[in-house]
């Protein structure tokens, strides 16, 4: 199929953009040198790699931080007591509202790759959300057969469009790994509801997985009507739930437990009705967080206040607004 290092026409377009992938980013020739090298067009070889890229064929990595960043990672993991805090430059437009998925993705991406290829994690605890579905788009294949995908809190919802499975799913498949789901809603519909439910076998099988992860990859959700968790039209919670949210001071929702702004569990029936690993059992597991957009600010505060989090990966707008935040004072 190939022959002196080009490619016959009779490849398809799939394998000709992977090669076309492999000689720009791998062999480091420019768009013009592969396009007479493969008697190309320019403007093929262009949108070739741009098809490498939309098809999930190519994964970049960056190894180093500019110098601002460490710094400003360097305060904020001193400040919360972080094991590690990792910000990502703002790459998007609109990156002062809804983060910068695609950088978020790629960091957490890289950090929970490596971790799996140390060998040392054998099973990972997911939530969901977008900047989790965005990282599993941007992880590169890592052959882990005996690895466990484990969803930390109820998967089923009414809209696919937000639904933890495709997060433990193609983890799951990137890895060859077994994916285990949390087969409860989010919320059940009373504190009762969820006794029964967690009394299932199936699902006290799945809880005990989740209580046991060597790592848990979590999002932050912040209390705006833009968030999925808090969208009404969305189904997983009511409007008189989100008002009851809104009147007792909840900012913030973390793996389906919801925050004040000291970051203390709210006393309320919906802490007591949802249904995944505890707080308590949370706060004991290695936990990264992976959160953007400088809007969520006092969302994060308050979660990195709860002291659940281990590892932080944020970015650039995010964590500026943040340090702008005051210190929080018991």
């Amino acid at each position: 199929m190939f022959d002196a290092g080009v490619m016959t026409i009779a490849q398809d377009s799939r394998d000709l953009s992977i090669y076309v992938a492999w000689l720009s980013y791998v062999g480091g020739y420019t768009q013009a040198e592969i396009a007479t090298r493969l008697s190309l067009s320019r403007a093929k070889v262009h949108r070739l790699i741009g098809e490498a890229h939309k098809a999930g064929y190519v994964h970049v990595f960056i190894d180093r931080s500019p110098q601002q960043l460490v710094d400003q990672e360097d305060r904020l993991a001193r400040r919360f007591s972080l094991t590690q805090c990792t910000v990502v430059p703002d790459v998007e437009d609109e990156a002062e509202r809804g983060g910068n998925l695609a950088a978020l993705g790629a960091a957490s991406a890289r950090y929970v790759h490596g971790r799996l290829a140390s060998g040392e994690v054998t099973s990972l605890g997911v939530s969901w959300g977008r900047s989790l579905a965005e990282m599993t788009r941007r992880m590169p294949r890592e052959q882990r057969t005996d690895l466990s995908v484990v969803s930390l809190m109820g998967s089923l919802t009414q809209q696919a469009a937000i639904n933890p499975f495709d997060v433990v799913y193609r983890l799951a498949e990137i890895t060859g790994g077994q994916g285990f789901f949390l087969p409860v809603p989010f919320i059940a519909d009373t504190v009762a509801d969820r006794d029964v439910l967690n009394a299932q076998r199936i699902v006290g099988e799945a809880l005990e997985r989740a209580r046991s992860v060597d790592l848990a990859v979590v999002g932050i959700a912040a209390m705006r009507a833009d968030q999925p968790i808090f969208r009404a039209e969305r189904g997983l919670l009511g409007a008189d739930e989100l008002a009851d949210l809104k009147a007792a001071g909840v900012v913030a929702e973390l793996v389906g437990h919801f925050l004040d702004r000291t970051g203390r569990l709210v006393d309320i029936d919906m802490n007591r009705r949802t249904i995944g690993v505890s707080f308590a059992e949370l706060a004991g597991l290695e936990v990264v967080a992976v959160v953007g957009g400088a809007d969520k600010a006092e969302a994060i505060r308050a979660v990195l206040a709860s002291g659940v989090i281990d590892r932080l990966i944020i970015d650039e707008c995010a964590a500026r607004a943040l340090e702008a935040l005051p210190t929080l004072v018991e």
